[in-house]
C-alpha cells in the first residue's frame, strides 16, 4: 500500500493542475476585462485559401492591374509581381536613377500601368511607366504626409495650411504642380495634426477618397474635387483620444503615443474594411487577442455592415491588407495570404 501512495499523489496533483488550467481557460474565454461600450455583429473567421512566400518582407500591396498584383518591399528600386491567385512570383527592377533620398520610406501607388513613388521626404513624386520602363520626377514645393492617387497624374494629398500649419487636403495635378486647391472642411485651429492623424484611401468604385482616424471615432469621405460627402462614426465610443504634445525646438512632438482606436484598412467596391484596435463588449478576450478584427462600413451612407476575424499566420498578425472584388490579401512579413470574402449569406 505504501508503494501506491506516491503514484496516487502524483495522479491527484496532475488532475488538480489540469482542472486549474481548464478553469483559467474558461475564465479567460468568458470574462471581459474591459467594457468599451459597444457590440459587434461577428460573422466568422476567414479561412486561408492560398499563400505565397516572398524572398523579402513585403511592406504593402501597391495595387492591381490586368489581373496582376504588385507588391512593395524595402527596396525602392524593385517591385514584386504575381497574379490575383498567387500562382507565380516575379521580380521587376525599376530603371530609376539612384538617389540618397530614395529609401524604404518611399510609398508606391499604382494607377493603370503607372507606378508612382511618393517621396515625402524630398518632397516629390516619381512617375514610373511600367510599359516603357521610363520615369519622370516631379519636385513639390511643400511637404505632405498622406497621399492617394485617383487618376493618371491626379492625387489627393494631406499637407499643412500655409498660414496656420493645420492639416488640410489638397488636390494635385502633376501636369500643373503650382496649382494648389485646398478643401473647405478641415478645421484650422492651430492645434496641429496629431489628434487627427490617420490613413487616406481611394475607392475607384464609388470615386471617393476615404480618411480614417487612428485615435478617434469615425471616418470621412470626399469626392475628387475635395467636397465632403460623408462624416460617419465607427461603432466604438471613443470620440477623441487625449494627445499630449510637447514643443521640441521649432516643432511639435507627442509626449507619449496614445492608444490606437483604428489602425490599417482597405477600401473596395464602395466598402471600408477597417482594422479596429478595441474589443467589443460581446467579444471574448482570447478571440480578440488571437485574431485581427475587421469592421465593415458602407462608404456612401456610413452604415456598419458587420465584422469578421482574420487569423494570425505562423504566429503573427497581419500588418497590411488589400481587397479586390471579394478577395482579401493579408501581409504577414514575407508571407501574403489570400482569403475569400464570400463567407456568409449576409454579404459584407
Amino acid at each position: 500500500m505504501r508503494r501506491k501512495k506516491p503514484a496516487m499523489i502524483l495522479a491527484t496533483l496532475f488532475l488538480a493542475a489540469f482542472a486549474m488550467i481548464a478553469v483559467l481557460a474558461f475564465l479567460s474565454k468568458n470574462i471581459h476585462e474591459k467594457k468599451n461600450g459597444f457590440n459587434r455583429r461577428l460573422h466568422t473567421v476567414l479561412k486561408l485559401q492560398k499563400q505565397i512566400t516572398f524572398p523579402v518582407s513585403i511592406s504593402r500591396i501597391i495595387g492591381s492591374h490586368e489581373n496582376k498584383l504588385y507588391f512593395q518591399g524595402n527596396d525602392p528600386y524593385k517591385i514584386y509581381l504575381t497574379d490575383r491567385d498567387l500562382n507565380f512570383l516575379k521580380i521587376i527592377p525599376l530603371s530609376i536613377s539612384p538617389d540618397v533620398k530614395l529609401n524604404s520610406g518611399v510609398r508606391m501607388l499604382l494607377n493603370g500601368h503607372h507606378i508612382y513613388l511618393s517621396c515625402r521626404n524630398m518632397p516629390g513624386i516619381i512617375d514610373y511607366d511600367l510599359d516603357s520602363g521610363t520615369s519622370d520626377s516631379h519636385v513639390l514645393k511643400y511637404f505632405y504626409n498622406k497621399e492617394a492617387v485617383f487618376s493618371k497624374d491626379q492625387f489627393i494629398l494631406r499637407t499643412k495650411d500655409l498660414k496656420t500649419n493645420d492639416p488640410v487636403f489638397i488636390k494635385l495635378d502633376l501636369k500643373n504642380e503650382n496649382a494648389r486647391v485646398e478643401d473647405r472642411f478641415s478645421e484650422k485651429n492651430g492645434k496641429g495634426s496629431f489628434s487627427t492623424d490617420g490613413i487616406l484611401y481611394y475607392d475607384s468604385t464609388s470615386h471617393l477618397a476615404c480618411y480614417t482616424f487612428f485615435y478617434q471615432n469615425g471616418f470621412i469621405c470626399m469626392d475628387t474635387n475635395l467636397n465632403i460627402k460623408l462624416k460617419a462614426r465607427t461603432i466604438d465610443t471613443v470620440t477623441k483620444r487625449e494627445i499630449k504634445v510637447a514643443r521640441l525646438a521649432s516643432s511639435l512632438t507627442m509626449k507619449e503615443p496614445p492608444q490606437f482606436v483604428n489602425y490599417t484598412g482597405a477600401v473596395a467596391g464602395g466598402t471600408l474594411y477597417l482594422h479596429s484596435m478595441l474589443k467589443a463588449d460581446n467579444e471574448y478576450s482570447l478571440d480578440f487577442m488571437e485574431n485581427t478584427v475587421i469592421d465593415v462600413y458602407n462608404l456612401i451612407n456610413g452604415a456598419y455592415k458587420g465584422s469578421f476575424y482574420i487569423p494570425a499566420h505562423k504566429g503573427n498578425k497581419l500588418h497590411q491588407l488589400h481587397v479586390i472584388d471579394k478577395k482579401l490579401y493579408a501581409i504577414y512579413g514575407k508571407s501574403v495570404v489570400l482569403y475569400d470574402l464570400n463567407i456568409t449569406a449576409d454579404p459584407l
